[in-house]
């Protein structure tokens, strides 16, 4: 190899600065049907640029299965989520070693596409009479939105972290059936305008 060759592979190593890459899963998910109607499984994949810029995929699948005790409206639904974005590190500065315990400020795009199912008891039509019935199987929607947040990540072995994240989440785009429209966005929740969501990671950092 020719020492320009070298000189370029070098210049452009430290113009990305890869200092490592780590792979978590939200437990906080998990427990979400303890508290709501809905449980999700989630695991990340994060980039670390320098010690300061932490670029993140995150892959997940969430269900939802929902009665309406009220109007006996039953919800069911189903389907992986994506989200893209940055970490920002706010403890540390350029050159210096990683810190193990630090603050973030987060940015997310997510995006889903839910098949769902909506049934309900019959409604009576108050001019013409009559039952109407309401029973939508796979129905199909997609459904786009944003995430602002702050985080705390914390070494509490080795290479094993453990952190949470506490996230507003704002609705951009929304689609659905004719007919109904999507209760429940996996990766997001419950599909009004905003929402406020959270994660608790268990992390391994693989050293680059």
């Amino acid at each position: 190899m020719s020492q320009n060759n070298i000189q370029g592979d070098t210049v452009s190593c430290n113009l990305l600065d890869i200092q490592g890459l780590s792979v978590s899963t939200d437990i906080f998910g998990y427990a979400y049907s303890l508290l709501e109607d809905y449980t999700s499984g989630e695991v990340s994949v994060e980039l670390n640029l320098g010690n300061k810029y932490y670029p993140v995929v995150e892959m997940g699948y969430g269900t939802s299965d929902y009665t309406d005790e009220t109007y006996g409206i039953h919800y069911k639904s189903s389907a992986p989520y994506f989200r893209v974005g940055l970490n920002y590190n706010f403890n540390n500065k350029k050159g210096e070693a990683p810190r193990k315990n630090y603050i973030y400020g987060l940015a997310r795009v997510g995006w889903t596409k839910p098949k769902y199912d909506v049934s309900a008891p019959p409604m009576t039509d108050p001019v013409w009479g009559g039952t109407v019935p309401l029973d939508i199987t796979d129905a199909q929607g997609s459904f786009c939105w944003i995430e602002l947040g702050i985080g705390v990540k914390v070494n509490i072995w080795k290479n094993f972290s453990m952190g949470w994240s506490i996230r507003y989440k704002a609705r951009m785009h929304k689609t659905g059936d004719d007919n109904s429209y999507i209760w429940y966005a996996p990766g997001f929740g419950n599909s009004r305008h905003t929402t406020f969501g959270g994660t608790y990671n268990l992390t391994y950092d693989l050293p680059l």
